[in-house]
């Protein structure tokens, strides 16, 4: 542990809250070292939609490996209202309950699945209003994409990339991408053999991706401790 000059030999027993941040995000590295904890975020907010069967499916791919922990993480249970932040979000400076309760969910996942359906050539409006209330919590992370749509969504997952580069959160390049005509079957999630395989790429990407970023993200809080 690093201490400021000055400081009494009472003090230095007890963290600032700059060494205290850093020990927490340490400890945190260290206990998920095991696993990697994912997000599986689901990518609208529209009533009746399919996304709830595709987010079942991926979480379900996911179950039977060792090396990931993943939950479920509904931006729609956070009440989030339209942007609200009066300061942009990669200040860190939230002023809203929601906001805050949102970004405190999201900082403790090393990695995302975005199962993103295609409206309008792009992503969902809840979806971007949700990214647009954080930033940092993505920061040297990794993330997956799960598309479906007419066109099995490509668009949508193609937009998602260029916004999520913007949060230096790293997209692996496998995807699954789902047609509602070949993939479902009367309102029904039925994936093709051939569009569901890259998922388990996808994963081990995730996996391999994730376990190098916790250490960047260990050296990046060393270096605002040292500063």
């Amino acid at each position: 542990m690093l201490f400021e000059r000055g400081r009494t030999a009472v003090d230095c027993c007890v963290p600032n809250a700059q060494e205290q941040n850093y020990l927490t995000l340490h400890l945190a590295i260290e206990q998920r070292t095991d696993m990697l904890n994912i997000a599986i975020i689901p990518g609208t907010s529209r009533p009746q939609a399919l996304n709830p069967q595709v987010v079942a499916w991926a979480k379900d791919q996911l179950a039977g490996r060792e090396d990931v922990r993943a939950e479920v993480v509904d931006f729609g249970e956070f009440n989030l209202p339209l942007l609200d932040e009066v300061i942009p979000a990669g200040a860190n400076m939230y002023q809203n309950d929601h906001t805050k309760a949102w970004g405190a969910k999201l900082n403790e996942f090393d990695a995302f699945i975005f199962v993103t359906p295609e409206y309008n050539h792009s992503i969902s409006g809840s979806l971007k209003n949700a990214l647009d209330f954080v930033a940092s919590e993505f920061n040297h992370k990794v993330a997956g994409i799960v598309n479906y749509g007419a066109d099995k969504g490509v668009r949508a997952a193609e937009h998602l990339r260029h916004i999520l580069a913007n949060y230096k959160l790293a997209v692996v390049r496998d995807q699954a991408s789902f047609s509602l005509f070949t993939d479902f079957a009367d309102g029904v999630f039925t994936p093709t053999e051939v569009s569901a395989t890259p998922f388990a790429s996808m994963a081990d990407d995730l996996v391999a991706w994730g376990e190098a970023l916790k250490s960047v993200r260990e050296d990046s809080a060393s270096e605002e401790q040292a500063a």
